[in-house]
């Protein structure tokens, strides 16, 4: 039986939908850039994936987003579309850790990974990945943390073992605070793809870990700037 996935990610400002099918990518499309405004265009682009293919929703199986930590807007309007594809359909849904998407382009060279994104006020979400003997893949350890900037970089002098290296769409401004003896994934790596978004789904799936459309909600490690004033705001 063919088995049809869809990958949407939608972390960043790039948007990308992926689409695979028995395992296989069949092509990765990014969105048009919109200044974050992926509503405008992820479900034209969705449209227009399938029938690149001769496939229509309905053949799809799984669908797979992205759902954190990222962009807040973004996010959202990544589940949001997942989900509703999901109800429409009838496929099912599988949420994918933003960190693993960005961990799957990895080579096998690398056994630990220290994946890092922006988390404003000068601090970074940190997500350590170790290869698991078992999969082949690189798993996250432990809980994605918040760490200040200038400790984590300062901590990478300690960490320049063989197998270790750095990714993580922060990694642009944090050049001059990086040791020159931490390897840094290539650059074009640093930033999570809808296809890898689509792997991880089909072996999420392959072990009944789906999400429930109800409840999925973007994965964030702290409120917006902007719930965060309203809290204050607040008597």
């Amino acid at each position: 039986m063919t088995s049809v996935t869809l990958g949407i990610e939608t972390s960043g400002l790039a948007g990308l939908v992926a689409l695979r099918r028995d395992g296989i990518l069949l092509e990765e499309r990014e969105l048009e850039h919109t200044r974050r405004r992926h509503a405008q265009t992820l479900i034209l682009e969705l449209q227009t994936l399938l029938r690149n293919h001769q496939l229509a929703p309905t053949d799809v199986n799984i669908v797979g987003v992205s759902h954190g930590p990222g962009s807040f807007t973004g996010l959202r309007v990544g589940i949001v579309v997942a989900k509703t594809f999901a109800f429409a359909t009838d496929c099912r849904l599988v949420a994918v850790d933003t960190f693993a998407a960005i961990a799957e382009a990895a080579d096998k060279s690398v056994t630990s990974l220290s994946v890092v994104s922006d988390a404003q006020r000068q601090q970074l979400f940190v997500g350590e990945f170790v290869r698991s003997e078992t999969s082949g893949c690189l798993e996250r350890s432990s809980a994605i943390s918040i760490v200040d900037q200038d400790v984590w970089c300062s901590s990478l002098c300690d960490r320049a073992a063989p197998g270790f290296a750095i990714a993580g769409p922060i990694l642009s401004r944090l050049q001059e605070s990086l040791p020159a003896t931490v390897r840094q994934m290539p650059e074009p790596d640093w930033q999570p793809r809808a296809a890898s978004v689509a792997a991880i789904a089909d072996r999420l799936a392959a072990i009944g870990q789906f999400a429930d459309a109800f409840d999925l909600e973007p994965f964030y490690l702290r409120k917006s700037s902007a719930e965060e004033k309203r809290d204050a705001a607040q008597p």
